[in-house]
């Protein structure tokens, strides 16, 4: 054990891939090349811990499906390193997916929900023409991992790596765009009359008077994710935008700014 205590995880892999040959079950050397990978292929094996496993495991966290297959490939690996007395213990048992736990589950009933995400038409559009693309790309990168697999190249960086890894963040990505759609409310973009009564919210077009030149500029309140400084869509999140939110018309604003404070003055609204 002495002489072999200081082998390399890349050394470790080529062997395990011999070992396997061509017994082993489709797609397992190229989940165990990307363990290796993330850890570092000229790592000693003797120097894994169960926190560089679990740490591992809870990175594939948002893989979909493809999660469980690469945790038991990893598992797999770490049996055959303890059998080579390449490791001190056997890692096998700590390469599982992470547990969130009953309690946190039972839990989220006391988490106050999201609020739903406010969006002008046009960037509702946008997201749906988005969404739109994102499912077509899908059935693109399904072809291209079909493509892949049939090559049977499980070399480092291979193609099927490659269209895995983009798989997992694709799918993400529609996950996130349907929530965000059908929860959105989108805004009529009628303007508002300008009275006092009405506060500026998301939304709202702002025409505001700088207070030392007099100069008047107008922005489009919105949500983050949908701001365009350039094209006067100002986020909420933004000093300006922060300063606005739930004033009336005719009050002043005060922002910071790296040249010193600057006052506004809302001058109305919807122009």
């Amino acid at each position: 054990m002495a002489e072999t205590s200081g082998i390399s995880l890349g050394q470790a892999l080529a062997a395990f891939g011999e070992a396997q040959g061509t017994r082993g079950a489709p797609g397992v050397q190229a989940d165990v090349n990307r363990f290796v990978r993330w850890c570092g292929r000229d790592r000693a094996a003797t120097s894994l811990t169960p926190v560089d496993i679990e740490e591992f495991c809870a990175s594939l966290e948002g893989a979909g499906e493809g999660s469980t297959r690469r945790i038991a490939s990893v598992r797999e690996f770490l049996g055959y390193l303890h059998r080579q007395e390449w490791t001190r213990q056997n890692l096998s048992s700590h390469a599982r997916p992470r547990r969130t736990g009953r309690k946190v589950a039972s839990d989220r009933s006391s988490i106050p929900a999201a609020s739903p995400m406010q969006l002008t038409s046009e960037g509702y559009r946008q997201l749906r023409e988005e969404l739109a693309a994102r499912l077509e790309e899908r059935l693109t990168v399904a072809e291209e991992i079909r493509r892949a697999a049939a090559d049977k190249d499980f070399t480092e960086n291979s193609p099927l790596d490659a269209a895995r890894e983009h798989q997992g963040h694709l799918e993400a990505r529609i996950r996130e765009l349907e929530a965000t759609v059908q929860g959105a409310v989108v805004l009529d973009g009628r303007s508002r009359p300008g009275g006092a009564s009405v506060k500026v919210g998301v939304g709202s077009r702002v025409v505001l008077r700088q207070q030392d030149t007099g100069r008047e500029v107008s922005y489009l309140l919105v949500e983050p994710r949908e701001a365009d400084p350039a094209n006067g869509k100002l986020s909420i999140a933004s000093p300006v935008g922060r300063a606005l939110l739930n004033r009336n018309v005719g009050q002043e604003v005060e922002v910071a700014t790296p040249r010193g404070p600057v006052r506004y003055l809302i001058a109305r609204l919807g122009g």
